[in-house]
């Protein structure tokens, strides 16, 4: 793990900047736990090189790398607990503070859609609905709030993939979700959805509308969502093997599958750049 340790704080010195106000005003502020730790001239705050990253505060640094690979291998939280000799309640932390990898489109001919979650408050103490039994589906179908999570998912030739949980497909929620992250002018293929419409005119983009229902399933012999879809499928089929994700968590789950589903040959040094982007959850 040193070598993971060496490179943040190689990276402090190479472009300085403190975690919680950004300034690049930062002083040396001696050493805890072998780390070099600093100090904010502009908000006074401590910090070191780990601070507001997945990996902060977490203990059995020697143990790291092992639970990445148990990430990268897809393994459930006891059997990651049992190859890296931890606690079953530190490997569910680890998990959730290594996951949640972000991503931004900047390709030309994008592909978008959205796929439906069943809601679920795994975990909590009280529930916003009435709960269900042991193997029962969600009653209503459709787009019901209150059963199913709606995720949009955009997505380019390249495995570039940008995803987000949204309230509904509205073009206020595409306003909100995907401003900065397409460029203008880009071609934007969707389905029948009438909100990508006014979406992909307020924002300067070519919008090729499929209509799914009426058996339009490519234009042009080049523009469709057949990409997307697939993702979605293997999204479904890998997330099946944890028998249902506690939607508190599912932007988490996301963020594992897109790693490992743009990363051809995923291992643990590609898998921490992705991670030292990410602010601390």
């Amino acid at each position: 793990m040193q070598p993971i340790i060496a490179e943040l704080e190689q990276r402090m010195i190479d472009e300085p900047e403190c975690p919680h106000c950004h300034s690049c005003l930062i002083n040396r502020h001696g050493k805890s736990a072998a780390m070099q730790r600093y100090r904010c001239k502009n908000c006074t705050k401590t910090f070191n090189a780990v601070t507001k990253t997945p990996l902060a505060r977490l203990q059995h640094k020697e143990k790291w790398l092992d639970y990445l690979q148990c990430l990268i291998n897809g393994k459930v939280l006891r059997a990651s607990a049992t190859d890296c000799d931890i606690n079953l309640k530190t490997s569910f932390r680890w998990r959730h503070r290594f996951l949640q990898l972000s991503a931004t489109m900047k390709a030309t001919l994008l592909e978008a859609d959205e796929t439906l979650f069943a809601r679920s408050e795994k975990g909590n103490r009280t529930l916003e609905r009435k709960p269900r039994k042991r193997g029962m589906k969600a009653k209503k179908r459709g787009r019901s709030k209150e059963d199913w999570v709606p995720v949009l998912t955009v997505r380019d030739r390249g495995k570039h993939t940008y995803e987000a949980i949204i309230l509904s497909v509205s073009t206020e929620q595409l306003n909100k979700e995907l401003e900065g992250k397409i460029l203008k002018d880009s071609v934007l293929c969707t389905d029948g959805f009438r909100s990508y419409i006014k979406f992909a005119q307020g924002n300067d983009l070519i919008h090729k509308r499929l209509d799914v229902a009426a058996g339009v399933q490519v234009i042009e012999k080049v523009f469709h969502i057949q990409n997307v879809n697939a993702y979605h499928s293997r999204l479904k089929a890998w997330m099946d093997r944890f028998h249902g994700v506690a939607t508190k968590y599912l932007e988490n789950y996301l963020g594992w599958f897109r790693f490992l589903d743009t990363n051809e040959n995923p291992n643990k040094n590609n898998l921490f750049k992705a991670q030292q982007h990410l602010a601390g959850t």
